[in-house]
């Protein structure tokens, strides 16, 4: 393929763009991890919040069947003392004796269980309070967070778009065959289609290259390609994206 220095130099310019397309591509792509990875921890702050409000509404509950269980048995006291009166043995008098001791020692031993629920309970509600407005702090934070990654994110967008629209235009300039080669070169090469000489190197795989190749490419008039990674060869100084 017969090209000409000027034709390479636009091509440089391309791979230049192209490097910049590739940067903000790939911070493109790390927007999206980036803000799953913050809606995953609101949602582990939310899970923390819940716990502790779980925990709360457990004790409470605990306390209400115990609190239930503790009404029963003076209930019971209350009927079997009434029942006394009507006992016509002392047989029968003992026996519901025992059962008001048993039912006592119940209300005893539920009280005692009462009064530990509270106390745990009180703790679990301040718990809670703290955990919900800990988490609405967070919760506003990591919300800001995202805006600023959305932000940021349509940015990017503009300035690929930008950027996109630059390499079109460069690549008009370039004949379509060496433009084609350049681009499945690229694809091949992860993203670099283009390889400088330098002496009797290809600065991207280091490989030295026939002094025929070398003096092809100094010359300037044909195509030539790095004998091991096959990107186009040139031997002009670096040119920048800068319009």
């Amino acid at each position: 393929m017969t090209i000409s220095k000027d034709d390479l130099a636009k091509l440089i310019l391309v791979q230049s763009v192209d490097r910049d397309a590739d940067a903000l591509r790939k911070r493109l792509a790390q927007i999206p991890e980036d803000i799953a990875a913050i809606r995953a921890d609101t949602e582990a702050g939310k899970a923390a919040m819940e716990a502790a409000k779980k925990k709360s509404q457990d004790l409470a509950l605990k306390r209400k069947e115990k609190e239930g269980e503790m009404a029963q048995k003076e209930a019971a006291i209350k009927k079997h003392q009434g029942d006394l009166n009507a006992v016509k043995t002392n047989e029968a008098f003992k026996a519901l004796l025992k059962e008001i001791e048993e039912a006592k020692k119940g209300v005893s031993d539920a009280e005692t269980v009462v009064l530990t629920l509270m106390d745990e309970g009180d703790v679990a509600v301040k718990a809670e309070k703290a955990a919900a407005a800990d988490f609405k702090g967070f919760e506003a934070k990591q919300g800001e967070l995202v805006k600023s990654l959305e932000a940021r994110k349509a940015e990017l967008e503009g300035q690929l778009a930008g950027v996109e629209g630059r390499r079109k235009d460069l690549m008009g300039a370039v004949p379509p065959e060496l433009a084609d080669r350049y681009d499945k070169t690229r694809v091949r090469r992860n993203g670099i289609g283009l390889s400088k000489l330098e002496g009797n190197l290809c600065m991207e795989c280091r490989v030295t290259l026939p002094p025929q190749v070398v003096i092809n490419v100094k010359k300037g008039h044909t195509l030539e390609l790095c004998t091991s990674c096959q990107r186009i060869l040139h031997d002009i100084p670096t040119v920048t994206s800068a319009a």
